[in-house]
């Protein structure tokens, strides 16, 4: 069939070798334009004239050589970035930062969001409603954490968390458990549309590593929380000590998580401490990233340094 191209292998001059073995001096397809030695000589090409820009110092030329292979190996995942195996790591990442159901994140949030749930809470209330801001919210999976009867607004920048989100509203007559307020796509540090001094708390999991300016989403939710309202955090973060093990990590998939949405590995800690909230509570800690027992990929390994907490206005 003319309309197929298939891969025919013409051996030409073949000399036999050790053990059988036969040489092979031209590959060609089966309309006859490509053949092995114009490949061949066009790889030697490509390989001279990287020879001849490369300096004359051997150690300069050897450090150039290691640099150059290093960044070629880490555009791999650029290059093949629409393959399977890489899209299943983008949604990996993506899931972890909205809906992990690792242990030990589930017991932070517990402990961390446990309060509201009580009465003497000490939140501010806006027109007798507990009203709480939700990050990155994702399909929802934290609304199991949230107390009874407070009202949701949401924001996420992925555009399909609106309609994983609905699917925890569904319109029956029965009264919803916590009522969704409206959703909102938008980034953490564009929250114009909440007004100043409106929202009893914040919930802040996993959205400063997305954001392109962490300083300003802090002060956004500052300005939307009503005095003596808390912003209630977890994200991962840089790890603190450099040239560490983690460290490399860090550097070495700091392209994929940037690829696989925006994420970035920020000092976050110092970020919040920077800003003049009247009280800040924050503990770091290593969360267990065996990517054996919870089946991730292996750049996810880079998010294990954590930081946990709230801020109160």
């Amino acid at each position: 069939n003319e309309y197929k191209s298939y891969l025919r292998m013409d051996i030409v001059n073949s000399q036999s070798l050790v053990a059988g073995i036969t040489t092979i001096s031209a590959i060609t397809f089966s309309d006859g334009s490509w053949e092995l030695g114009d490949i061949l000589e066009s790889v030697k090409e490509v390989g001279c004239y990287i020879k001849s820009i490369l300096p004359e110092n051997k150690f300069l030329r050897l450090l150039t050589v290691g640099a150059g292979t290093a960044l070629a190996l880490r555009m791999i995942p650029f290059v093949f970035r629409n393959t399977s195996f890489f899209k299943n790591c983008e949604i990996q990442t993506r899931y972890f930062h909205r809906a992990s159901f690792h242990p030990q994140l589930i017991e932070i949030k517990e402990k961390l969001l446990k309060g509201l749930k009580d009465d003497d809470h000490g939140l501010p209330l806006v027109n007798n409603e507990l009203v709480i801001l939700h990050l990155n919210i994702g399909g929802g999976t934290n609304l199991s954490y949230l107390p009874d009867n407070c009202r949701i607004i949401a924001t996420d920048y992925w555009e399909d968390a609106k309609n994983y989100l609905e699917q925890n509203f569904p319109d029956t007559e029965e009264e919803p458990r916590v009522i969704l307020d409206r959703f909102i796509n938008t980034i953490p540090e564009r929250l114009l549309s909440i007004p100043d001094n409106s929202v009893s708390a914040v919930i802040c999991f996993y959205s400063l590593c997305s954001t392109t300016n962490p300083n300003l989403a802090l002060y956004e939710m500052k300005r939307v929380l009503q005095p003596g309202g808390k912003v209630f955090f977890l994200e991962h973060i840089r790890e603190p000590k450099t040239f560490s093990k983690r460290w490399f990590a860090q550097l070495n998939f700091a392209l994929q998580m940037y690829m696989w949405g925006g994420c970035k590995f920020l000092p976050t800690s110092t970020f919040i401490r920077d800003i003049s909230f009247s009280e800040i509570h924050l503990s770091e800690f290593e969360l267990d990233m065996n990517t054996r027992r919870y089946h991730v990929p292996g750049p996810l390994c880079s998010l294990s340094p954590h930081v946990y907490g709230y801020a109160r206005k």
